[in-house]
């Protein structure tokens, strides 16, 4: 009895020192761990960029001066706030330009001509600001709509068709506006917006406002190709009225060993109040990787009218108001090459020219881990001769060669150059006038994105 007793004893020791220390260790321990909060997160960033051009002959006229010197420096400083896990995005980037000068040298060559000036130099901020100006770059406020795996966007920024150059404001001038994105099934993506590329001011109605309309479904048919139907208006209802209306084709994918990306263009509606349109595009852009070794071959066809004296044209035109073409080509003719940079002659060119057709052949090799160097052919013609009196049957607009480098020195800081050479051509030649002038430039940019 007395060893049962002893026995016992020594349980309800055990138990009296055991339990509670489990029952401290149990009490330390939540029931019920909360969800902690997901805190915004903040992100600064931005660019400072200096970059400078020489440009003559714009005119491709060698009796009228107007060589250009031009050099900027500018900070673009970028906040983006991040909450709820990435559910809810908002940034703003701004534009200072901290120095702008522009030399302009315009007149006759002709020593009898004494109204010829030498040059005029200017400094400003663009925009007709002053260089101290901060003005504002982009700025978006991006969130998840509730229920779907679409996203909401709001703001003054780039708003694009799928090929990034029929709509592509590109920096030239953000626009305004509205965005509804993302998929709608696992192989079918949804893309709308509404930008406003002017109107809308204190004094202007609702009919008078500038705007563009574009929706698409991206429909992705086998791993490498990608079909994007899409409809677009450009529109403005008042003073220079117009009313484009766009129906696409963008194929994006993998043929063999290039990569292929095109876009055909159906365009109609109105040019202005008394004239109507009915235009085409295509647009096919093409390249194949080989180690160090890239080629690109591209082609641009825009279509152009041949009867001036109807009430139709058959010129292709790209969005109005900011959101105008930016079509892939050199130097010279287009931002998207090698810098950064707007030349007024791609502008002049394409809109003086009736219609387009452009092929060229571009290389780039990776000379080191940081340096690539490059260059191409192009080859620019009209798609119908000048319609303006007196002028020449040709379509040669010209032939242009260009060469270029770009130099990561440190991560962030890049160095790029650029030289160009355009052969002008008799398109728009005066008859019995003399030949158009060669066309060329150099310029160069440095970037220190942080």
């Amino acid at each position: 009895m007395r060893k049962i007793l002893l026995t016992l004893f020594a349980m309800a020791l055990l138990v009296a020192f055991t339990v509670p220390a489990d029952a401290a260790k149990t009490m330390k321990k939540p029931a019920m761990k909360e969800a902690a909060p997901k805190v915004p997160s903040f992100k600064f960033s931005g660019l400072f960029r200096h970059r400078g051009l020489s440009t003559n002959n714009e005119d491709q006229n060698d009796d009228v001066q107007d060589g250009v010197q031009f050099y900027e420096t500018l900070i673009r400083p970028r906040f983006t706030m991040t909450s709820h896990g990435g559910k809810i995005q908002a940034m703003w980037e701004a534009d200072v330009t901290v120095f702008q000068e522009h030399q302009h040298e315009y007149g006759s060559n002709d020593p009898v001509d004494k109204t010829a000036k030498e040059s005029v130099t200017g400094k400003s901020g663009g925009f007709g600001g002053d260089p101290r100006d901060v003005r504002t770059n982009r700025f978006i406020v991006d969130f998840a709509l509730p229920g779907s795996a679409l996203r909401m966007r709001l703001g003054r920024t780039d708003y694009t068709s799928p090929d990034g150059e029929i709509f592509d404001t590109g920096g030239k001038s953000r626009l305004p506006g509205i965005a509804v994105y993302g998929k709608l099934s696992k192989n079918i993506s949804l893309s709308m917006f509404n930008s406003k590329s002017g109107g809308g001011g204190a004094k202007s109605s609702e009919d008078d406002d500038q705007d563009n309309y574009f929706a698409a479904l991206s429909i992705k048919m086998s791993p490498t190709v990608t079909l994007t139907p899409w409809v677009a208006n450009s529109r403005n209802s008042a003073g220079d009225s117009y009313n484009y209306w766009y129906g696409a084709m963008t194929a994006k994918g993998k043929v063999g060993v290039f990569n292929l990306n095109a876009t055909g263009v159906v365009q109609s509606g109105e040019l202005s109040s008394t004239e109507d349109i009915g235009a085409w595009a295509l647009l096919v852009r093409t390249s194949v990787s080989m180690g160090k070794l890239k080629l690109m071959g591209n082609a641009t066809l825009l279509s152009g009218d041949d009867d001036a004296t109807d009430n139709e044209s058959n010129q292709f035109l790209t969005p109005r108001g900011g959101s105008s073409g930016w079509f892939q080509g050199g130097q010279i003719m287009t931002a998207k090459r090698w810098m950064s940079f707007d030349n007024t002659l791609r502008d002049r060119e394409y809109k003086k020219a009736n219609g387009m057709v452009v092929a060229e052949g571009l290389i780039q090799y990776q000379l080191s881990k940081t340096l690539m160097i490059g260059g191409g052919v192009s080859v620019y013609q009209s798609a119908e001769s000048s319609q303006a009196p007196n002028t020449d049957d040709a379509k040669d607009v010209g032939t242009e060669i260009n060469v270029g480098f770009s130099w990561n020195i440190y991560p962030g800081l890049n160095l790029k150059g650029v030289a160009a050479y355009m052969a002008a051509g008799d398109y728009g030649r005066a008859i019995g006038g003399s030949e158009r002038d060669d066309t060329w430039l150099v310029g160069w940019q440095l970037d220190h994105a942080f």
